[in-house]
């Protein structure tokens, strides 16, 4: 219990009280374990005493002093009291009746094995407390040492409106800003507004430092500029930077989970290129929103990193139009016929330098729509090129990149090719369900120019109920997807284990199947099952990853 004290106090914000707590706390920790140890001695000594006088009570007459010897020391007694004055002390003799006769003994073994385990106990707890105060002695200094440094860091005078005048920040190679995005899976009150709600709350927890910004921006991305920090600072300051927004989102949701708030940041030196910086912050956010378990990534600037970033858009389309890529498939599983019924293109680009690498470790470096058509032109055109080396009746599913579905000649070329190619029954597009709801008039026309070719639509990332009404309009939507974080580890969420029950529901009032995406475990795969889930892809079915072309075959 006095640890448990120690360790909490010493977690406090005044400094001055934790020399005093911890100094109380190891003194009852000595305390209490000195009194344990004289306890477990003495009782130690009294049991033995009992065992020994019980031995003794079978003899009726005196017994030699060379066999009383030997019994006396198997029960860490002796006949004849230490010639160690201190140990002589402790040993109180102890009298014992032999027959008539009545003798003393001195528990004088037991004494020395009991001074061995004081000693040693006290040792260990002198030893814990010297190292415990060193530790928190050094970063006790080098605290002191950071909040001096910061104060010299920036000279500011400021005129009677409260503005800034001056600013001269002294920057050395280990200070540093930091420039975070944040995006989350969640609508803020309509009475909201996100600008001054993030600028009020940041600028209250982050007021030691010489400058925060916040922004929000119109695509609903919140930028945050921090400095100057030290290096040494800058893990712990994203770590609080995260949890500070997420308290912020968690006041109006309260089912809100931290994975659902995904931070990306870089931090730089003086004189860095803020161009650069931007794309590194929002290279190191789409990394975290393709990640299940890292919610926060964070990347520095440098030469290599700044490079790659300049040509990377140049390297991934000369290796689109060389034909360096491949496509790979993730096989969807039907459980009622327990077979595959489709299979999702992923695009993987072979890389000169960094190998086979993902569409979501590079589609977030291409800022040029003409490059975006040409990426998802390339997709589309081998999947059907695919599709034509193979029978009838087994559909590949492609993900369109979002600027292109706002694209009318994007869209003409699609329908053209589809048409023309003679398999467009057998290619299902897939769209996230919030661009529908946000564009469903626009949506609703293409569709029915889908349906005119027999192409269907799956609606996937979906993680709430469905919005019945405005779906019932569609026609040849084939599929809902359930997002993935709202199956991974679904067995142990009561909460989104009702939420999927009510997206079945109503899934089965518009006759569309149900389809979960990233079942990785038996529990998950059974628990989906029990809610009605109609089929699912992951991992727990097959390696995510075959080549389309193998897989059909």
């Amino acid at each position: 219990m006095a640890a448990c004290i120690m360790f909490h106090f010493a977690l406090t914000k005044h400094i001055a009280k934790r020399e005093y707590v911890f100094l109380v706390a190891w003194s009852i920790l000595l305390l209490v374990s000195n009194l344990v140890v004289i306890q477990s001695i003495s009782t130690g000594i009294d049991e033995e005493s009992q065992r020994l006088d019980a031995q003794l009570s079978y003899y009726i007459v005196p017994i030699p002093p060379q066999e009383l010897g030997k019994l006396a020391n198997q029960h860490g007694f002796s006949v004849f009291p230490s010639n160690d004055t201190f140990i002589s002390w402790f040993s109180s003799p102890h009298h014992f009746k032999v027959g008539e006769h009545s003798m003393s003994m001195y528990p004088t073994q037991l004494i020395n094995k009991g001074m061995m385990w004081f000693i040693w106990v006290n040792t260990a707890i002198f030893g814990a407390g010297a190292l415990f105060g060193t530790v928190y002695l050094r970063k006790r200094k080098r605290h002191v040492e950071r909040r001096k440094v910061s104060k010299q860091l920036t000279h500011r005078t400021r005129n009677g409106n409260g503005e800034s005048l001056v600013n001269i920040p002294v920057t050395t190679e280990q200070q540093v800003t930091m420039f975070a995005m944040f995006k989350w899976r969640c609508e803020l009150p309509k009475h909201i507004e996100p600008q001054s709600h993030f600028s009020v709350t940041l600028a209250k927890c982050f007021n030691k430092y010489q400058y925060c910004s916040a922004k929000y921006l119109s695509s609903g991305t919140l930028t945050v500029t921090l400095g100057t920090l030290g290096k040494n600072e800058v893990e712990q300051a994203i770590k609080r930077l995260h949890e500070v927004v997420y308290q912020a989102l968690l006041a109006f949701r309260g089912d809100l989970s931290r994975s659902a708030v995904k931070c990306g940041a870089c931090f730089y030196g003086e004189g860095a290129d803020q161009t650069q910086v931007y794309q590194i912050a929002r290279s190191s956010l789409s990394i975290a929103q393709n990640h299940v378990w890292q919610h926060i990534h964070m990347l520095p600037l440098n030469h290599t990193l700044a490079e790659s970033l300049l040509d990377a858009e140049v390297h991934i389309m000369e290796d689109i139009r060389a034909g360096r890529f491949v496509l790979f498939c993730q096989p969807l599983f039907d459980f009622k016929s327990q077979d595959v019924i489709q299979s999702e293109a992923l695009l993987r680009v072979r890389h000169k330098t960094l190998g086979l690498i993902t569409a979501g470790q590079f589609i977030h470096k291409i800022h040029h729509n003409e490059h975006l058509v040409e990426l998802d032109k390339a997709i589309v055109k081998q999947a059907l090129k695919v599709l034509s080396k193979e029978p009838r009746g087994f559909s590949v599913s492609v993900n369109l990149h979002v600027v292109n579905w706002s694209n009318s000649v994007f869209l003409n070329w699609l329908i053209g090719i589809l048409k023309d190619s003679g398999r467009a029954s057998d290619v299902t597009l897939e769209l996230m369900i919030s661009d529908y709801y946000q564009h469903k008039d626009y949506f609703e026309q293409f569709f029915s120019s889908l349906l005119l070719l027999g192409t269907n639509v799956v609606l996937d990332h979906v993680n709430k109920p469905l919005d019945v009404i405005q779906l019932q309009r569609l026609h040849n939507v084939t599929g809902i997807k359930l997002a993935f974080e709202l199956i991974h580890g679904i067995n142990g969420c009561a909460k989104r284990r009702a939420v999927v029950k009510q997206i079945v529901g109503q899934a089965k009032k518009l006759q569309v199947p149900v389809y979960a995406v990233g079942v990785e475990t038996q529990d998950e795969f059974n628990c989906i099952k029990r809610l009605g889930v109609d089929g699912a892809q992951g991992y727990f079915f097959s390696a995510p990853l075959l080549e389309l072309e193998n897989s059909l075959n």
